[in-house]
């Protein structure tokens, strides 16, 4: 009897941790094996091979990659026909899981396949719903609306809330971030969690920390704990060379603290939002992948915040907007309450959290895959 379960993105590693520690509260004793990050592994999935090889972003990154991840999704197909686990849940990474998820059906897999965070098809490639009806047994989105959409597509979808949701109200106190700050004059950088995009928002990140730094604010960038373990070694020996501060933890702790948040755009713009904290949103992309995602992306802003709000409630700043002028004009903007920024946000932050849902979805995500599984 067993589970298997693969994550590649950081935030996707985060949920399948979080689901493994539940699964075994509630009394699952098979094995829970697969793919996984740092999370995933201290959570006690059996990872027989490393998440970290799928945090990729770009078109030219993933080229590059090409041979190691097709090589990488033929030994999985293969272990998996032949451990032949009851359920597979596999998380994020769609470029990598739906043609993981097709090669085992074309294979004769028949146990029930599970999807957390299923692809963006309300955002582009539409067309993978057609493959998610037939491939998958039942999606598990983080979104309403994203629920909403798969099921007017005929995909099977169960939704109760957004996982951040109770892991933020029932959070622990501020951990200690080793650092000394004045309090309302914190600001958080959060360059991302793939070596690409720090790779590309670093630098500008760190001007626009120096602009803010002279002028009374107190800058701390934040070093992700799920990022490659060499990429997290090189940006931990990059600050503390530069004299920069940094908290090497979470950044959504990093962010309990701050007044203001610098981001590049993805699950930390939710957590922003969880928390109340203003987020000024970045992003580059290499030229190439820009034109593709200009061309495919049909959403009218990127940031998941701004999507569930349905305005612009924090700018976005991306290709040739991501300056380091640009960002520390915006961060003041904030800072300073130009024009009573911050009570009109507050109000629109508001009607925005309140669209993620009720607590307890580990329970209700373990219900219907250990429900499958057992």
């Amino acid at each position: 009897m067993s589970i298997f379960i693969s994550s590649g993105e950081a935030s996707g590693d985060h949920y399948t941790a979080r689901l493994a520690m539940k699964l075994r509260e509630r009394g699952y004793s098979g094995d829970i094996w697969g793919m996984g990050g740092v999370e995933s592994r201290n959570a006690g999935v059996r990872a027989e091979w490393n998440g970290e090889r799928l945090q990729l972003l770009g078109l030219t990154e993933v080229f590059s990659a090409i041979p190691s991840i097709l090589a990488l999704r033929r030994e999985m197909v293969e272990r998996i026909i032949e451990r032949a686990p009851e359920a597979v849940v596999v998380c994020d990474s769609p470029d990598y899981h739906m043609r993981l998820i097709a090669k085992l059906r074309a294979r004769g897999y028949r146990g029930k396949i599970f999807y957390l965070s299923p692809p963006t098809v309300w955002a582009w490639r539409s067309g993978r719903a057609n493959d998610l009806r037939r491939d998958v047994d039942e999606c598990l989105p983080l979104f309403k609306f994203e629920h909403d959409y798969l099921l007017s597509r005929g995909c099977a979808s169960a939704w109760r809330g957004h996982p951040l949701l109770e892991e933020y109200n029932h959070r622990a106190e501020t951990p200690d971030l080793g650092v000394d700050y004045e309090p309302g004059k914190l600001v958080a950088f959060l360059p991302g969690s793939r070596g690409s995009e720090i790779k590309s928002l670093l630098p500008i990140m760190e001007e626009a920390a120096s602009a803010l730094g002279s002028m009374g604010w107190q800058p701390v960038f934040s070093v992700a704990p799920g990022l490659n373990p060499t990429v997290r070694a090189e940006m931990i020996r990059r600050f503390s060379e530069k004299g920069i501060r940094h908290y090497d933890g979470p950044g959504g702790a990093l962010m309990e603290t701050a007044d203001c948040a610098v981001g590049a755009s993805g699950t930390i713009t939710v957590e922003a939002l969880l928390r109340r904290r203003y987020m000024v949103v970045t992003y580059r992309l290499n030229p190439i992948s820009a034109l593709v995602a200009r061309c495919v992306i049909k959403t009218k802003y990127y940031a998941m915040a701004n999507i569930l709000a349905g305005c612009e409630m924090f700018p976005e700043l991306l290709q040739e907007k991501a300056t380091a002028a640009n960002l520390t004009d915006a961060a003041l903007a904030w800072l300073e309450d130009r024009g009573g920024l911050r009570g009109r946000t507050g109000e629109v932050m508001e009607r925005a959290r309140a669209t993620l849902g009720e607590e307890g979805v580990y329970d209700f995500w373990c219900s219907r895959i250990a429900g499958e599984a057992a």
